[in-house]
C-alpha cells in the first residue's frame, strides 16, 4: 500500500513555511448537512484536489490531494458539518471509495488492519463524543475497504445509526482505523458533527448566545507540506524528518517506521493555512476543535482579548467561565465567546503557546523541578515544563504560533445601543452567573460500585523505538490486541483512576460515556520490568508493571472548565487523573490516549459493557 520511498534521483523537499502568505485568505466555513427523513446519508470517503492556501513562486494556486467526503459534487476536508438535533435519531452510511496506496507510509509491524488486497485501503468512521450503540461507535477492528470487499473481525453493520441521545454539544467524527487511524485522519478525513436542543435554542432566543451567522466552526490542525503543495508525514528512512522534532527513521528500525510524535510547521483551520476572518464588533461564538496529533495549544488572542468559555467536549457548562488563556489537547472541544465590541477596525491573531513536544503541564519558573505541573496557568506566571524538571519554551511564534487572524470591521453604529447593562457580555444579555443549562447530575463516589486502576506507559519496543502502552496497576503494560480487562456491568457507576508515571500528559478519550472529571493527585511509585510478548510476534521485550509507593499530595480539584461533561481529559505526568462514569449502553468499546501517534502503537485497549441482567439467556 506505500509509496516507494524517495531516492537520490526523486528526493523530497519540504515547504518553507515563511514563504506561505498569512492572513490573506478567508477561513472556509465547512458546508453544512442537515439529515431528514428516514432515509440514511451516504456519504462517499474519496481521494480529491483541494487549496489549502498555498501557491508556487508564479502565484499559481498549488492544489492539495487530500482525502474527503463528497457531498454535492465536491471532496470535503474537514467533511460537511453534520446538523443533529437531541432525540432525533438518524443513519449515515460513510461509503469507502478509496483506492491505494495509501497516501503516506504504513508500518506493518505494527498492530494494523491487515488486507489480503496490498492496496486496499480499510477506514472505519468513529463519531467522538457520540452516545453510539456499540455496532455504530466506529470500533477500530470494525474496518472495511472499498465496497466491502474485506472487513474487520468487529465489522457489524453498512449503515451507522446515531440516536444522538445527548444534550447539545460540540463533537465531531474521524477515521479511528487499527494502526492507521494518524494517517487517515492527517490525510483529512475528520468533521464537525453540532448537536442542538431546545435548551440551545433558548438561549439563542433570549440573546444569550450569539445567533447562527456569528457562530464559527474552528478546527485546528498542524501540517507540512512538500514543494509541491502536499502533505507530507514522515516515515521512511531516508526521506526528510520532521524539522519540529528532527527524529528520523534509524537504520535498525522497519522501514516505513512507525514514529511516536509527530508536529507540523503549518497551521491549517478549516482546511486553510493561516486564514483571516472577517468579524463585526460584537460578540462570536466559536466552536473550537483541537485536530491534531500531538499537539496541545494554548491559546490566547493579541488585544488580551478573554475567553469566555461557555461549553467542553460533552455540552454547556453550568455557567460561563472567562479565561486569558486557553488550554486545548488533542481532541478537546471548547465552546467560546469573544467580544470584539470594543476592537473595532482592529486585527487581532490568534496565537498558540503550546510547546513543539507533548505537553507537560505548567511549573513555576523560579523552581521547575520541585514545583507541581498544572494543566492551568492562572494568572499566566507559570511556564512551561520539559517534564525532566526544567522548562521548554513556547512553539516557534512566526509559524506554528500563530493560527488564525481576526479582522474586525469598522463599527457603523452604537454597538451597545440601549443601555448594555455593565455586568453583560458584549451585546448579549449573559453574564458570568447566567445559567447556561440545568446544573449537571453530578456523579458522587459514594454511587460507584468500583474504582478500576490503570496506568500509561512509555517503553522500548524490540528496535528500540518508543511503545506507548496502557495497561493496570495489577497486569501492567498490555497491548490493544490482549483480551479486555475492564468489563463492565451494565448501568454501573465506575472510577477510573489514571496513573501517568511517563513524562508527558496523555489526553484520555473513554468512548461511549460522558464522564465526570473529579481530581487529580500527585503520587510516587517505580516501574519494575516484566518480560511481555511483543505483539502478534514470536520475539519478547521488557514490559513493565507500576508500583504505588504513596501518594504525595493534596487532590487538585478540576479547572472550572473541567468541570462540565467530559470524553477526553488531559492526564498529567507524575499524577493520577479520576474520572467518574455512568455506562449505559451495552457492547465492545474502547479507551485510548488521543495523541494519534500514541493510540496506534499501542496506547489502545479494549472494554466491554455487559447486556443488561434481564435480557441474559440462562
Amino acid at each position: 500500500m506505500e509509496t516507494p520511498p524517495a531516492n537520490k534521483s526523486n528526493p523530497v523537499t519540504l515547504l518553507d513555511p515563511m514563504g506561505i502568505k498569512k492572513f490573506v485568505n478567508e477561513l472556509p466555513r465547512p458546508i453544512e448537512l442537515l439529515p431528514e427523513g428516514a432515509a440514511a446519508v451516504d456519504l462517499p470517503v474519496r481521494s480529491g484536489p483541494v487549496w489549502m492556501g498555498l501557491r508556487d513562486e508564479n502565484d499559481e494556486r498549488l492544489m492539495t490531494t487530500v482525502w474527503g467526503f463528497e457531498y454535492a459534487g465536491q471532496v470535503h476536508s474537514p467533511g460537511p458539518t453534520f446538523r443533529a438535533r437531541s432525540d432525533r435519531p438518524f443513519s449515515v452510511q460513510w461509503l469507502n471509495e478509496l483506492s491505494g496506496p495509501h497516501l503516506f507510509p504504513v508500518d506493518r509491524s505494527i498492530h494494523l488492519a491487515s488486507t489480503k488486497d496490498p492496496d486496499a485501503v480499510p477506514i472505519v468512521i468513529h463519531l467522538h463524543g457520540g452516545h453510539s450503540e456499540w455496532e455504530s461507535d466506529g470500533n477500530p477492528l470494525a474496518w472495511y475497504t472499498q465496497g466491502y470487499k474485506e472487513t474487520g473481525p468487529l465489522f457489524k453493520k453498512k449503515t451507522y445509526h446515531y440516536d444522538n441521545s445527548q444534550d447539545a454539544a460540540t463533537i465531531w467524527y474521524h477515521d479511528h482505523t487499527l494502526g492507521m487511524t494518524r494517517l487517515s485522519n492527517y490525510a483529512g478525513l475528520f468533521g464537525f458533527y453540532l448537536i442542538g436542543d431546545e435548551n440551545e435554542d433558548r438561549l439563542i432566543r433570549e440573546k444569550l448566545l450569539p445567533s447562527a451567522h456569528r457562530t464559527i466552526p474552528v478546527a485546528i490542525t498542524d501540517r507540512l507540506f512538500t514543494a509541491e503543495g502536499q502533505l507530507y508525514f514522515p516515515g521512511w528512512r531516508g526521506q526528510p524528518s520532521s524539522p519540529v522534532l528532527n527524529r528520523a527513521v534509524e537504520a535498525n528500525w522497519p522501514n516505513p517506521s512507525h514514529l511516536d510524535e509527530f508536529f507540523g510547521n503549518v497551521m491549517v483551520v478549516n482546511g486553510m493555512a493561516w486564514p483571516k476572518v472577517s468579524v463585526s464588533p460584537h460578540v462570536y461564538r466559536l466552536r473550537l476543535l483541537n485536530a491534531a496529533d500531538t499537539r496541545t495549544l494554548v491559546l490566547k488572542i493579541d488585544g488580551d482579548v478573554p475567553f469566555v468559555q461557555i461549553g467542553g467536549d460533552g455540552g454547556f457548562l453550568d455557567r460561563p467561565v472567562r479565561l486569558s488563556e486557553l488550554v486545548l489537547a488533542p481532541a478537546e472541544r471548547a465552546d467560546v465567546l469573544l467580544d470584539f465590541s470594543q476592537y473595532s477596525g482592529r486585527k487581532l491573531i490568534l496565537r498558540n503557546f503550546g510547546p513543539d513536544i507533548p505537553f507537560k503541564g505548567f511549573v513555576e519558573a523560579q523552581d521547575p523541578k520541585n514545583s507541581l505541573a498544572l494543566v492551568y496557568n492562572r494568572g499566566g506566571h507559570r511556564v512551561l515544563s520539559d517534564g525532566r524538571g526544567g522548562i521548554t519554551p513556547p512553539t516557534n511564534p512566526q509559524t506554528s504560533g500563530q493560527i488564525l487572524q481576526f479582522e474586525v470591521l469598522p463599527a457603523t453604529g452604537s454597538v451597545n445601543a440601549g443601555g448594555k447593562p455593565p455586568a453583560t457580555i458584549g451585546d448579549l444579555k449573559l453574564t458570568a452567573d447566567t445559567p447556561l443549562r440545568r446544573p449537571l447530575d453530578r456523579l458522587s463516589e459514594a454511587q460507584a460500585s468500583r474504582t478500576r486502576q490503570l496506568a500509561t506507559f512509555r517503553l522500548d519496543d524490540p528496535y528500540g523505538r518508543s511503545l506507548l502502552l496502557l495497561g493496570t496497576l495489577r497486569d501492567g503494560s498490555l497491548f490493544f490486541g490482549d483480551p479486555a480487562t475492564e468489563i463492565v456491568e451494565h448501568n454501573a457507576v465506575e472510577i477510573w483512576e489514571i496513573y501517568n508515571p511517563t513524562r508527558s500528559a496523555h489526553p484520555i478519550h473513554i468512548h461511549l460515556v460522558e464522564f465526570q472529571v473529579l481530581d487529580r493527585q500527585p503520587f510516587k511509585g517505580k516501574l519494575i520490568p516484566k518480560s511481555q510478548a511483543f505483539l502478534h510476534t514470536d520475539k519478547t521485550f521488557q514490559g513493565a508493571r507500576l508500583k504505588i509507593e504513596a501518594l504525595t499530595g493534596e487532590r487538585l480539584p478540576p479547572r472550572a472548565e473541567e468541570r462540565g461533561p467530559k470524553d477526553t481529559v488531559i492526564a498529567l505526568p507524575g499524577q493520577v487523573t479520576r474520572v467518574i462514569a455512568h455506562f449505559d449502553r451495552e457492547g465492545i468499546y474502547v479507551w485510548h490516549c488521543h495523541l494519534l501517534s500514541h493510540e496506534d502503537y499501542d496506547m489502545m485497549r479494549p472494554f466491554e459493557v455487559l447486556a443488561p441482567t434481564s435480557s441474559k439467556t440462562p
